[in-house]
Parts: C-alpha cells; sequence; structure tokens
C-alpha cells in the first residue's frame, strides 16, 4: 500500500526540493531521533544555467524524471559558426564515480537535443548522477558541457528518506523506523566491516527499499510481474553503489511458506529487522565488488554477505544439523561442484537458501575457531590478488581446504566429505561392455557441434569446458554408474567427464 502523507503540499514540495538539493540531514547524536524527510509524490522538472564553452551554446538544459522509464535530460546546442553538430553523448556518473553514455537524439524544436538514460528501465528510483553534453562536430570542432546534477525522482508516490554517515536510504509502504533501524544496522556493522574488509567504501551506499509485493517490477521493465511469491527480496547497482530490495511480506512466501524455522507470529517488527539485515547483506556485496573479490563460488560470495547479516531469523549451525538428520547423514560438500539450495530452492525442511546458510556458517566457524576476524581478513586480501578461494583458506589458516571443511563439518556432527566427492571415479562401478579402456585415443563423432565436459560423471554436475566435434580425446578413466559407461578424457588439455552417448554419438 502506498503511504499518503497528511502534510500540506507546501511542506512535501520542501522536502523534495531539499533532497534534490542534496542538503545533509542532521545525524542523530546521543540517541536522539533520526530526521526523517518525505519526498518524491509530485512531478519536479529541473533547469540549469546557460553555459558557453569553445564557440558552443547550450542553453533551455532542462531534466524531468521519468520514473521508472528513464532520465529525460534536454538542452539546445549551438555550434560555433560554420560547424556543424555530428553528434551528441550525455555522460553520466554516479557517486561511485562509475556510469555510462546514452546517444542523445535531435528532439522537435531547432538545435533542441535529447536524451534519456536508462529509458529502457533497469534503475530504481533516487539515484543521483552528474551528467553532461558531448558534442562532435563533422569539422572536429568539439566541447563538453559542464556538468550538471540530477535526482532520478519518483513523481507518482511519496517516499521516506533518512541518512547518516553510513548510508542514505529510502522506503515506502513501511514505518518511519524502518529506515532508523537500517541506520542502526549499518552503524553498528561499520567496526565489523572495516575489520572484515580492511577498509571502508569510498563513498556512502544508498539503499532503496521497496513495500512488500509487485511494485519493484516496475523499475526492472515490466509492472505486471508479481514475483512475490518466489521470496526474492535483494539486489545491488554495483556501478551506483546501491542496494535495492523489497520488504519481505508479513506471511511467508509460498516458496518457504512450510520452513520449520519460519516466525509462528510474524510481526511488522520482523519484516524491518529483516529487511536491515538485508540492507547489510547486500552492502557487504558492493564492498566485493569494489574490493574484486566477487569471485570465487556462490556459497562463497553469498555466505560471506550473510555473514555480515546482523538479524539471525534462525541458529543457523542448528539449522544445517538438523537438515543432515533429514537427509539421513546426507550434507552435500563445498567440494566437487560444490553445494545446490539458492534463493530459489526449498531444501527438505522447507527452507532455501541453503548454500548461503551453509557459507555463512563455515565463516563464523572459521572465525570463532582458526584466529578471529583476521583469519577472515587474510582470506578477503589472498583474494584481492586474485588468489583462488582454496588457497586463499589454505594460506590464512596453515591447513588445507578438506581438513577445514571436515573440521566444520565435525563441529556440526555431519560425517566427512565422503571418498565419492573427492574422486568422482570412486562411486562407478566397472565399465561395461563395449567400451572405451585407460589409453585409448577416440575422435569424437561430426555432430553435434560441441560435446559438454563435465566435472563429475553425472549429467547433473557443473559443465566446465566444451569439446568440438572429430576432435581425438584421451581416455584416463573408465567406469559405469550402473546406467551409462563414463569417461575422464583429455580433450586438448581440458580434462574432465563425458559419457559413453557422447563419445560414439547417435
Amino acid at each position: 500500500m502506498l503511504r499518503h502523507s497528511t502534510r500540506s503540499l507546501c511542506a512535501i514540495l520542501l522536502a523534495l526540493v531539499l533532497a534534490l538539493a542534496a542538503v545533509p540531514a542532521a545525524v542523530a547524536q546521543d540517541g536522539g531521533a533520526v530526521p526523517v524527510t518525505v519526498v518524491g509524490g509530485v512531478d519536479e522538472p529541473q533547469t540549469y544555467p546557460d553555459q558557453a564553452i569553445d564557440g558552443f551554446t547550450f542553453t533551455n538544459m532542462a531534466y524531468r524524471s521519468l520514473y521508472p522509464s528513464g532520465m529525460q535530460f534536454t538542452a539546445t546546442i549551438t555550434p560555433p559558426e560554420g560547424a556543424e553538430i555530428d553528434r551528441v553523448t550525455l555522460f553520466y556518473t554516479f557517486a561511485t564515480g562509475k556510469g555510462g553514455r546514452v546517444a542523445a537524439e535531435p528532439g522537435a524544436a531547432p538545435g533542441e537535443w535529447i536524451a534519456v538514460p536508462y529509458g529502457g528501465r533497469g534503475l530504481p528510483p533516487w539515484h543521483e548522477v552528474d551528467a553532461y553534453w558531448g558534442v562532435r562536430t563533422r569539422q572536429e570542432v568539439n566541447a563538453n558541457s559542464e556538468p550538471v546534477h540530477a535526482v532520478y525522482y519518483d513523481a507518482r508516490r511519496e517516499w521516506f528518506r533518512a541518512e547518516s554517515e553510513d548510508i542514505v536510504v529510502y522506503w515506502y509502504g513501511m514505518p518511519e523506523d524502518l529506515g532508523r533501524v537500517v541506520l542502526d544496522a549499518m552503524a553498528g556493522n561499520r567496526e565489523t566491516y572495516l575489520a572484515g574488509f580492511g577498509e571502508p567504501l569510498p563513498y556512502r551506499p544508498m539503499a532503496v527499499i521497496f513495500a512488500p509485493g509487485p511494485d519493484w517490477s516496475e523499475y526492472k521493465g515490466d509492472e505486471s510481474i508479481d514475483d512475490t511469491q518466489t521470496g526474492f527480496t535483494g539486489t545491488i547497482v554495483s556501478e551506483a553503489g546501491s542496494t535495492i530490495q523489497r520488504v519481505r511480506t508479513l506471511e511467508p512466501a509460498a516458496i518457504r511458506a512450510n520452513c520449520i524455522w519460519n516466525p509462528q507470529n510474524p510481526t511488522v517488527e520482523f519484516q524491518i529487522n529483516q529487511a536491515a539485515s538485508t540492507t547489510v547483506h547486500e552492502v557487504a556485496h558492493l564492498y566485493q565488488q569494489e574490493l574484486g573479490v566477487l569471485h570465487g563460488p556462490t556459497w562463497w560470495i553469498e555466505g560471506q554477505a550473510t555473514f555480515f547479516e546482523t538479524f539471525p531469523e534462525y541458529p543457523v549451525h542448528e539449522r544445517l544439523s538438523h537438515l543432515a538428520e533429514l537427509r539421513g547423514g546426507d550434507f552435500p560438500s563445498f567440494h566437487g561442484d560444490g553445494p545446490g539450495g539458492g534463493a530459489l530452492t526449498a531444501a527438505e525442511d522447507g527452507c532455501t537458501h541453503l548454500i548461503y546458510d551453509m557459507g555463512a556458517s563455515f565463516m563464523r566457524w572459521l572465525v570463532d575457531t582458526q584466529g578471529g576476524i583476521d583469519t577472515y581478513r587474510a582470506v578477503v586480501e589472498e583474494m584481492k590478488h586474485g588468489v583462488a578461494l582454496e588457497q586463499a583458506l589454505e594460506t590464512a589458516t596453515g591447513q588445507s581446504f578438506l581438513d577445514l571443511e571436515n573440521a566444520w563439518r565435525g563441529f556440526l556432527g555431519v560425517a566427512e566429505v565422503p571418498l565419492s566427492v573427492l574422486d568422482p571415479a570412486s562411486a562407478l562401478s566397472e565399465p561395461a561392455e563395449p567400451f572405451f579402456a585407460e589409453g585409448d585415443q577416440v575422435t569424437l563423432p561430426a555432430a553435434p557441434f560441441q560435446q559438454t565436459i563435465y566435472t563429475a560423471p553425472s549429467t547433473t554436475s557443473i559443465s566446465n569446458a566444451f569439446c568440438f566435434a572429430n576432435t581425438p580425446v584421451t581416455i584416463l578413466r573408465a567406469g559405469s554408474d550402473g546406467a551409462l559407461n563414463w569417461y575422464e578424457v583429455d580433450c586438448m588439455g581440458m580434462r574432465g567427464w563425458m559419457n559413453q552417448g557422447q563419445m560414439v554419438g547417435p
């Protein structure tokens, strides 16, 4: 539901002008109330002073937010006498210093040019940019205007806005306390971010939080898409340094309606705390992006962000131990293909985010037992230099990744990593006749054009490479899973698994 303010129109306009002018709000001190303003809900076109640069004039410069369909900049551009404009480009940058460009199109008036960044959607509201016009002429006489500032405001609904030294947050459809809880969560996490990543972000991030329901689909391209019941709640716009979220519905989304850890009597307070925790999770992804450590397996990337969350919805170690019991002791490993079970997959306990929880549990155990946050930071430092996760863990702890995982599994009461995970061939029996033997060289069929090379002898395992038709491969090992013969092959230096059907064709 949209929030309808009882404030007068004058007050709303004043709040919007203050936000567009980027006037800092006072930061609460000694437990004082954080100022919350109301912005949006009214169209506020903006004009800029004329400019004259190197013989070019830029007049009638204006901006208008067309949210959710882009940021419209217009200008009348007059080149020096004798010069003919060839193309005009609008360049824009966010607070991060990153940005982009969009080609301008001639307008209806003489000399008018129009540029609409994000005209195809993809940017949530309240992002701020500095934008300038780049003009190129057929006579190679060129000029760039001075930058102007613009805010991608939402003229259709009112939003709350609050800020601190850690973050700027916008939200609607929820109580004013939501923003204050987000600010508190970020302040409480300030030292943890610094200890874990070694340095603060070089910009102040922003959180844009949509109300529960389908509204957030509007910025992604189609308001009619309702993905509420998938339970997806957050992402980032890395170039803009922002987190984009949707508050969870009060009742659990259908994807996790049967989760045994759901709160029995969900409250608005639960929604608010969960939303704030999502903010700090997504901000951790901004740190990963900025520091160049957004690589490695998904369980590590998402587990790392979950590690920084401030509101534990359930005891994560206990969840994993209980899940292993439900599976009869069959618990996934970080090795091999890695664990499955993302945000949109429910496990046997009815809950989602298994790889998030496994990663976070492993990292908390690592910090608690292997030297504290300094060890965690050492892993990050290694990965900043492009070192793979497994080697980074070994360097930081002096132990192998396998030994670390097995020690963590012991802590959870889960059996050690099975041999079949470490060596997929160990689960295979003798190959069935007819088969290719170790050392044979086999030329792949002429069709299809390329064949998948799997990381393990299973079509459900990860594919890490392809081998082209008519390519000779060397058989390294052979075995049967009871239905198919599988071969570990060397295809021009690429090693992996292919099955009998791939080797002999239809």
